[in-house]
């Protein structure tokens, strides 16, 4: 039984090894039987076989080398699932070759299995559902039973928890039907799960006994050790923690079989039982434990787990400094895992594209089975007509009759389909939309905090060294409570900007003072200047009010100091200036870095990625995402930028934005 039977993605242990890649110089033929060789003799000397496939470029010429390829994708599948799905692909290729039904099955189960352990749920189904028909068409029993689990493990993943539930049970009846008791335990405790996530709980008790009863019959010790802890997770739901303490004990002190993962889950089980049961010294010591073992095996969702867990525990013992750190901890993994959770909103989104598709074809399908019958239809009656002219001439007319009325069925059907598909595409739209707009926030908040935060850690850095003098480190405090200040306002700004641009609030236009704010914006950047030994210039002997956006104001300068600052060497130095024409005033942001080819310049705002982005004087790396965004906020607010660039003699960005009223008539 494998681990992808029975757990859903974010309990999945996966250990993404870097293999060696060497090259066997064997011819074809030869090279499918040494990989037999090694699979049956030398199950672990795998290392470099995917190299010498791309090598030959060859497919398998029989049966037993395409189940050699299987093989090697059951064993390439958790610790290098690229090679895994190269292996699966060559034997599902080479199969459909040779019309080898059963290893084209077992093939597609493979790469559905493979997507799904990378999260690529939209693929993963669409594998299933071949391997799911193919299977029916032919028997298949045992590989129909895989397909279907994998559906319900896409579903669980997805926390479709009611569409999860069917397919565990379809793929329970087949399973019972094969008598296969290893792979009907890991569908009672699919189900348990399922059951335990939506808090039905008296269906996952019953389910989590069946499967632990049949795994004590077939010796599965690893699930024995995770039907022990997820019993005891069902108790702790249910607020029964003397018993959950019992089962999570039990899943520690289980002999037969120990699993890290398992150990960790079991230690923060108990920590959270001994919490509600106000053994807050106990907890915390079973919390650390749990802690320090998920992060080594780098599994965020425990890791946050034991994090709050500890949190808690100090809090209730009135440990407050170290409450707060370990709930800054559980934050911040807490994040990570939000973001995986968008990921799996958008494949949620991806499937039910792939559903609505698979309704068009079924539609499409049934529209051309009419048509097949008309003709039939059409064809008997011609038959016919050899034989009995007036019984043709009777029938043709009845015929006529009924294909009028199913043409004009069948166009009532179109128009159906046609409004359905432009529903579908009105949809899709939308969904593209919201994409651009999450992409866009992403996009500034990568781009514009990652110089501050440079700044901030490298500042850290310089204390934590304990090399500066008191005097020094007084300096470097204020600089970092300067910095701090001012990078918080920035987070605050960019959060108002991304919440404007998510629902579609307009500007907000007021009188700013663009002198005042550009020597924020500089002094936000001091740490950066002085890492590179910059000569900053900034002429400010008079305050310049314009009319803008506030927050675009601050983003569109921060961008251009930033590439000022990541395109200058060593030495060099940015000069900032302003001028006035008419009722318009400008801001110059000049450097004497590398400046830009006139091939770069013309793509300057036109394109994003690798057309105009490239590494800074010191190998900092860029998106060029902060040139379109500029580019945007100037025309929002009414101005306009001109660049200015020679290569390897610097650059000069002139933004022009509307003078406020008041200093328009000065």
């Amino acid at each position: 039984m494998q681990l992808t039977d029975i757990y859903p993605p974010y309990k999945l242990k996966m250990q993404a090894k870097s293999k060696r890649k060497t090259h066997l110089f064997l011819s074809t033929k030869l090279l499918f039987s040494f990989l037999f060789f090694s699979i049956s003799v030398y199950g672990q000397t795998l290392t470099g076989l995917r190299n010498s496939f791309e090598s030959f470029n060859a497919l398998p010429t029989d049966s037993v080398q395409i189940s050699v390829c299987n093989q090697l994708a059951v064993r390439y599948l958790y610790n290098n699932p690229d090679s895994s799905l190269f292996f699966a692909k060559i034997a599902l290729q080479a199969a459909k070759k040779l019309h080898l039904n059963r290893e084209s099955v077992i093939a597609y189960n493979h790469i559905a299995r493979t997507n799904y352990v990378t999260g690529s749920y939209f693929e993963s189904l669409s594998y299933a559902d071949s391997a799911q028909t193919i299977s029916k068409k032919y028997e298949f029993k045992p590989d129909l039973a895989v397909a279907i689990n994998t559906r319900g493990l896409i579903y669980l993943g997805q926390d479709r928890l009611n569409e999860s539930i069917p397919e565990f049970t379809k793929a329970l009846l087949l399973n019972r039907q094969l008598k296969d008791s290893a792979k009907i335990a890991a569908n009672y405790f699919n189900i348990g799960l399922a059951y335990d996530e939506l808090r039905q709980l008296d269906s996952a008790f019953l389910n989590l006994n069946k499967a632990l009863l049949l795994a004590k019959q077939c010796r599965d010790g690893h699930l024995q050790q995770m039907s022990l802890n997820r019993t005891g997770e069902i108790y702790y739901h249910a607020r029964n923690y003397k018993q959950a303490l019992s089962y999570y004990h039990s899943a520690l002190g289980f002999a037969d079989y120990q699993d890290d993962w398992e150990k960790g889950f079991a230690y923060s089980g108990i920590a959270q039982a001994l919490y509600e049961l106000k053994s807050y010294q106990q907890g915390l010591e079973y919390a650390t434990k749990s802690f320090v073992l998920m992060k080594k095996l780098k599994a965020d969702w425990d890791t946050e787990r034991a994090a709050n867990i500890l949190s808690k525990c100090y809090a209730a013992l009135k440990n407050y400094q170290k409450a707060y750190e370990y709930q800054t901890i559980a934050r911040t993994y807490g994040d990570r895992i939000l973001n995986e959770k968008k990921e799996k909103e958008i494949n949620y989104l991806h499937l039910q594209d792939k559903k609505a598709e698979n309704a068009d074809l079924i539609r499409e399908n049934e529209k051309s089975k009419q048509v097949i019958r008309n003709n039939r239809i059409v064809i008997s009656l011609t038959v016919l007509f050899s034989l009995l002219l007036v019984s043709v001439l009777f029938f043709l007319r009845r015929n006529i009759i009924r294909k009028n009325v199913l043409n004009k069925e069948l166009n009532n059907r179109n128009d159906e389909i046609r409004i359905q598909k432009e529903e579908i595409q009105m949809q899709r739209e939308e969904l593209l939309s919201l994409n651009k707009t999450k992409d866009r926030i992403l996009s500034v908040i990568g781009h514009d905090l990652r110089s501050p935060f440079a700044s901030v850690r490298q500042a850290i850095e310089l204390i934590r060294s304990g090399d500066l003098s008191e005097e020094v480190q007084k300096v470097i405090f204020e600089d970092f409570q300067r910095q701090i200040v001012l990078v918080s306002e920035l987070i605050d700004n960019l959060l108002r900007w991304a919440s404007s641009q998510q629902n579609g609030a307009k500007l907000t236009l007021e009188k700013i003072c663009l002198t005042k704010t550009t020597e924020k914006i500089l002094a936000l950047y001091k740490p950066a200047f002085n890492q590179k030994r910059l000569t900053v210039i900034h002429h400010n002997q008079e305050n310049i009010s314009i009319k803008a956006d506030n927050n675009h104001v601050r983003i569109i300068l921060q961008n251009i100091i930033s590439n000022a600052i990541k395109f200058t060497p060593q030495n060099g130095t940015i000069t900032v200036f302003y001028t006035r024409e008419n009722d318009l005033a400008s801001i110059h942001i000049r450097d004497n870095g590398t400046g830009m080819s006139e091939k770069k310049l013309g793509a300057l705002f036109k394109s994003s990625g690798a057309a105009i982005t490239e590494r800074g004087t010191d190998m900092e790396p860029g998106t060029g995402l902060g040139l379109l965004l500029i580019k945007q906020f100037v025309k929002e607010n009414q101005g306009h930028i001109e660049v200015k660039s020679e290569k390897d003699k610097g650059s000069e960005f002139i933004v022009y934005f509307k003078l406020s009223s008041l200093t328009a008539n000065l």
